[in-house]
């Protein structure tokens, strides 16, 4: 996902699907302060929880097979509001 803000002009945002992991989950970026696996049904409750529509919807909307994999999305924040732009 592409988000436009005013703090951070151009963030780009991944997610990665994994099937099996081996080894410690040990983030090498100074800016991720905590990294975890969840069961889906786990991850899908926690990520219904968040406030901010531009770290739930991309994410949920992949999980829940209601947005293709690869789809592109584009938000704009100012301030505390957030407008999905497009999506492709």
């Amino acid at each position: 996902m592409h988000i436009d803000s005013e703090r951070h002009p151009s963030a780009l945002a991944a997610a990665f699907e994994i099937d099996e992991w081996s080894g410690d989950l040990a983030p090498e970026d100074d800016d991720i302060k905590q990294a975890a696996f969840f069961p889906l049904p786990d991850a899908l409750k926690l990520l219904g929880e968040l406030d901010s529509a531009t770290q739930r919807e991309p994410i949920v909307g992949y999980l829940t097979g209601a947005t293709a994999p690869g789809t592109t999305w584009l938000y704009r924040n100012r301030g505390k509001e957030e407008t999905l732009v497009a999506r492709w």
